[in-house]
């Protein structure tokens, strides 16, 4: 039978004494103590390598993870202020902003706008000082004006837009380089003021064609008043044609209201505003009103309408047939939009009316 060794091992310990007992089984316990110990130490080593791993492996993500929530801690406590910053300063900005630009909308504007009105009253000074610098003298204009301006002396108490329309409607005819139409005036007068009317009508006319060394013809509607309507016409186109052909340059027509109505229509030839036979020449008619005298402060509009509603009533007449050679209001319509370019008043001179008046010979 064999050796159980556990058995003698067993029973060595029983045999022995209780002092070599308790020395084997201190020994004993020793040894396990030991190892214990060495398992155990091993244990906690391999325990404390993976700990030491763990909490080095875990130390660097804390320590990561506290970096991170640093930089984000950071960011959010710094990012309000810095988005709170660039907010106010935006705003701020916006507010400088609209400021600065209501200041330059309400000064800048007004500022433009002086800085235009005074930019553009240099251009038009200069504009028109070099104008009149550089416009060459007309020596037939000075002539017209110099003899013009005398007969505001001759004729005192007239209407001031006599001489200033008067004399602006005729240099800016006589100064036109190409004519379209000739420059047609009617002259009126009351019937206390006729003789002035046949005599500042006349040196009108001569004015204008001495300034252009040529004549003046002269139609008085007074001999053409017992004429058929047909044969005042023809005369009057006659010597309207012969006198601008031989070279005269203005007519006076005087008492146009006289004329046969049917005669009248001969001026559509020549006060045409396209196709009038003479377009450099000057034509003034006088009408001499009814009524004994003007007011001396008519103005141009009532005048124009006084002479029209006279020369409609002297006109047009129901009981004469319509024909094409006889008046009617839609004839009489377009000759007076040709005629009626200027129509202007004449008050009586006493000296004239009295002592009548001596008209310059003419070249």
């Amino acid at each position: 039978m064999e050796d159980n060794p556990s058995m003698d091992l067993s029973g060595d310990c029983k045999g022995d004494s209780p002092v070599n007992q308790e020395t084997r089984e201190d020994q004993e316990t020793s040894k396990q103590c030991e190892i214990s110990y060495t398992a155990e130490d091993n244990a906690s080593s391999r325990s404390k390598s993976l700990s030491s791993d763990s909490k080095i492996t875990h130390s660097d993500v804390t320590a990561t993870e506290d970096v991170t929530k640093g930089l984000l801690a950071e960011m959010s406590t710094s990012s309000p202020l810095q988005d709170q910053e660039p907010e106010e300063h935006t705003e701020q900005e916006t507010q400088d902003s609209i400021s600065q630009g209501m200041l330059r909308n309400r000064y800048g504007t007004k500022g433009l706008f002086i800085m235009s009105v005074v930019l553009f009253g240099c251009f038009c000074f200069v504009a028109l000082t070099s104008k009149v610098q550089q416009a060459p003298r007309n020596p037939t204009v000075e002539a017209f004006l110099f003899q013009f301006n005398q007969l505001e002396n001759r004729f005192p108490g007239q209407h001031r837009h006599l001489w200033l329309r008067g004399r602006k409607f005729l240099q800016k005819h006589l100064n036109a380089s190409h004519h379209t139409q000739p420059a047609i005036i009617i002259f009126t007068a009351a019937r206390k003021g006729e003789r002035t009317l046949q005599c500042l009508s006349t040196h009108v006319a001569d004015t204008y064609s001495a300034a252009l060394h040529a004549s003046t013809v002269q139609i008085n509607g007074t001999d053409k008043s017992r004429l058929q309507s047909d044969q005042a016409k023809q005369e009057v186109d006659s010597e309207l044609s012969m006198a601008f052909q031989a070279g005269s340059r203005a007519a006076v027509i005087h008492r146009f209201e006289l004329l046969p109505a049917g005669a009248t229509l001969i001026f559509y030839k020549y006060c045409d505003h396209e196709s009038a036979a003479f377009k450099d020449v000057a034509l003034l008619l006088t009408v001499l009103l009814e009524e004994e005298m003007l007011e001396s402060n008519i103005n141009l509009q009532q005048v124009e309408e006084r002479v029209r509603d006279f020369l409609w009533a002297k006109f047009t007449n129901t009981r004469t047939p319509s024909s094409y050679d006889h008046m009617d209001s839609d004839k009489l319509s377009g000759l007076w939009s040709r005629i009626s370019h200027l129509v202007l008043p004449i008050q009586p001179v006493q000296t004239i009316e009295k002592g009548g008046c001596q008209v310059h010979s003419q070249p």
